[in-house]
């Protein structure tokens, strides 16, 4: 595992909080004890109404809480993703009354699908006043009507104090007032970096799975139940490395992705001269529409002994082929056969993407292709070696682009972009001349469907 200095955390934080906002560092964080006390927002009364304040720890005291965990992933073309586990006392289960305090683990920005299998609450506005180092735990304040109190008159009423109040404005002094009480609970704390560790990933067990000592099934050291998050500091794709915590302190081991995510393996049709594939998907009673593939496996043609494990790409259920969800194409011409799967929609089937795969002779292993995985609507053109993208934006603009690969590496050289008004077609071509994009711009009228 790459040992992550402070330093270079910090500098990595500042370079992603310039673009995105300050992400917190990943690492072990303790209480600030009496920060629930300083640290609060405090409620403005309403006209009629007196609060009296009531000062809390964010957890109530069964939860035991003085530490959290933060993980940060630099996820591909979207902010980094931070995500933050109270350490609770074990057996904590929080009751009905505590709300939103039954929430022991947070994830952001934009997270909005909690789930049994993603049991992380939207942390955009619980954590607040974040720094690379430090956060406050904000739960909603907790509102409890009181008796109100009556305030006597302090004089006899007068003719005008009669009229007005006839009005509707009645002067406290000659009628006295009713205020109303409210007991507000404020629950805050406020946590600090103490110990940095390069989690790159917070993840929910929902089955009991084995943890070793060593990435060898036969160094077992013990078993994380059901319902346990342990903190990912390395994702292989067979392993992952982390800590999991135990009376609040943390234990390194290993566990086997297999066991962590448990898959139905599919057999696929397609192979080639060396491999055979297996895909492993989730079944459709987990909730999703369709099985939902989330790894492939690269068994030897001839022994069937697994070769390699590919897995964390994104692949729409509703696009699981069976059998046949496994392509193979030559996808960067270079005469040895890669793979591909399907990707996500896009919101719209025909900005659809693909996952590719590109074999690398030297080491015998796929390796995931970014660069092409990243085109909507891919087409590879085996007859003049090109690479074909295109996509919609509604009915009246569509893109489509053209590569070549030159000397190895994907570069663009055609491109078409045509737009409608209602009035006007704008089109916009580019061709790659000199190593350089040159771009023309044509208009002309609309013709009508």
């Amino acid at each position: 595992m790459k040992t992550l200095t402070l330093a270079s955390l910090m500098l990595g934080a500042a370079v992603a909080g310039h673009a995105y906002g300050a992400a917190l560092m990943p690492g072990i964080y303790r209480i600030d004890a009496g920060s629930y006390l300083t640290a609060v927002r405090r409620s403005e009364a309403k006209p009629g109404e007196r609060i009296e304040e009531r000062f809390e720890h964010a957890f109530p005291a069964a939860a035991s809480v003085t530490f959290a965990v933060v993980s940060r992933e630099a996820r591909y073309a979207e902010p980094e993703r931070n995500r933050v586990l109270f350490l609770t006392a074990d057996g904590y289960k929080a009751d009905g009354d505590h709300g939103d305090r039954s929430c022991v683990a947070y994830a952001m920005p934009s997270w909005n699908h909690y789930s049994a299998a993603e049991p992380f609450c939207a942390g955009e506005e619980a954590l607040s006043d974040r720094t690379l180092a430090s956060f406050i735990l904000r739960q909603t304040p907790a509102r409890r009507p009181l008796d109100g109190i009556r305030i006597p008159p302090e004089r006899t009423p007068t003719q005008d104090d009669r009229i007005g109040c006839l009005l509707g404005v009645c002067d406290p002094a000659a009628y006295g007032k009713w205020i109303d009480r409210v007991e507000v609970t404020y629950r805050t704390d406020r946590f600090a970096l103490e110990k940095v560790r390069p989690y790159r990933d917070i993840v929910f067990l929902e089955n009991a799975v084995p943890v070793f000592d060593s990435r060898e099934r036969t160094t077992n050291g013990s078993h994380l139940k059901a319902g346990t998050f342990v903190a990912v500091l390395d994702r292989q794709s067979e392993w992952f490395e982390i800590d999991y915590f135990e009376d609040g302190n943390a234990r390194h081991g290993w566990i086997d992705r297999d066991d962590v995510v448990p898959v139905q393996w599919v057999a696929q049709l397609a192979t080639t001269r060396n491999f055979r594939f297996r895909v492993g998907v989730i079944p459709a009673d987990r909730g999703t529409e369709a099985p939902q593939p989330v790894a492939i496996e690269v068994l030897n043609r001839n022994s069937g002994h697994r070769l390699q494990v590919l897995r964390d790409f994104e692949s729409d259920a509703r696009y699981a082929q069976g059998e046949e969800a496994i392509e193979v194409l030559d996808a960067n011409f270079d005469g040895h056969p890669d793979i591909a799967i399907s990707g996500m929609s896009g919101g719209a089937g025909p900005n659809s993407t693909t996952n590719v795969f590109l074999y690398d002779p030297v080491r015998r292993r796929f390796n995931f292709s970014r660069d092409l995985s990243e085109l909507t609507q891919l087409w590879i053109d085996r007859k003049t070696r090109t690479v074909h993208s295109a996509q919609r934006g509604g009915c009246c603009s569509h893109y489509s682009e053209v590569y070549r690969y030159v000397r190895g590496k994907l570069t663009l050289v055609y491109s078409k972009n045509e737009y409608a008004n209602g009035e006007w077609v704008s089109t916009t071509t580019g061709r790659l001349r000199n190593g350089k994009m040159h771009y023309r711009e044509t208009r002309r009228r609309y013709a009508g469907d």
